[in-house]
């Protein structure tokens, strides 16, 4: 081997050794709520006003993730969050099941067209959405590195090494269309290894990413829940200008929701309530 052929031998070597030791990866795995059920170019529908028949039942599925993209998470850890999740809320009153409901029932764009059909199959009354955004970020290198990227609705700054997960579920009443509440989880988990490990470390961060997100998503949920409960109340979803809501029990008669008004006391004491006022009422009147 000549002076010539050496040298581009050994730059060759050290620009792969350079290679290896700088190794950068980047990964994104993503769904949305809203392109499924409003797929472009489908108008949305005016949502009407609500009747709620106590207690609901629940449906809960992730966002089928874009065709385009490869989808690592998979079917398994999906269930398996979903399970928490729905383990979570049903011993909430006013909620008689929370259903989980595998991805292959659920069709990239397939809009409320697609909640319908699943209406009769597992016997619904709202369905719940869960869209996510997780970016991983990993530099082998010693240079210290940053990068800005969206995840879900926010731009938010990533260091080296490191996993952002965003989950967001939204839930719908599915007669009326109303979104009646929402509420998003995160989570950010960093961690260094070697660039032959790099790829088991990425899956291990990416399913802590995706525990650590859905801790914080149902604790958010349940206070999203209460504040949905309180607002409910009132007889609006949101307030004014949103759709109006009624709770009713099997027999349509009307259910005051949890924390607000008499029906917080319970039937008991909110009966009680009322003897007490018209025995006030009857001795003013002898006055």
């Amino acid at each position: 081997m000549n002076a010539s052929s050496r040298l581009m031998t050994i730059a060759l070597v050290a620009l792969l050794l350079l290679s290896a030791a700088c190794a950068v990866h980047r990964s994104q795995l993503k769904s949305n709520a809203l392109e499924f059920l409003y797929p472009e170019g489908r108008a949305a529908a005016a949502p009407a006003d609500v009747q709620l028949e106590l207690p609901v039942r629940v449906g809960i599925a992730f966002a089928p993730s874009n065709k385009t993209v490869r989808d690592t998470f998979s079917e398994s850890q999906k269930q398996a969050l979903l399970t928490r999740i729905a383990e979570a809320f049903r011993e909430r009153e006013g909620i008689a099941s929370v259903e989980p409901i595998p991805s292959t029932f659920l069709q990239p764009e397939g809009g409320f067209d697609n909640v319908d059909r699943l209406v009769p199959a597992f016997g619904l009354d709202l369905i719940a959405i869960v869209s996510y955004d997780q970016f991983q970020f990993s530099e082998s290198g010693r240079s210290s590195w940053a990068y800005w990227t969206l995840v879900g609705a926010y731009v938010v700054k990533g260091e080296k090494n490191q996993t952002r997960t965003m989950m967001n579920t939204v839930v719908y009443d599915i007669p009326s269309r109303a979104m009646l509440f929402n509420a998003s989880g995160r989570s950010s988990v960093s961690g260094k290894s070697l660039p032959v490990q790099i790829d088991k470390a990425l899956r291990e961060r990416s399913e802590q990413g995706f525990e650590a997100a859905t801790d914080d998503l149902i604790a958010n949920m349940n206070t999203a829940l209460d504040a949905f409960q309180t607002q409910a109340a009132t007889g609006t979803v949101r307030g004014p200008g949103t759709p109006a809501v009624a709770m009713v029990d099997a027999a349509g008669d009307p259910v005051q929701p949890a924390g607000g008004g008499a029906g917080a006391l319970g039937p008991a004491l909110a009966a009680a309530a009322l003897l007490l006022a018209t025995l006030s009422l009857r001795r003013s009147r002898r006055r």
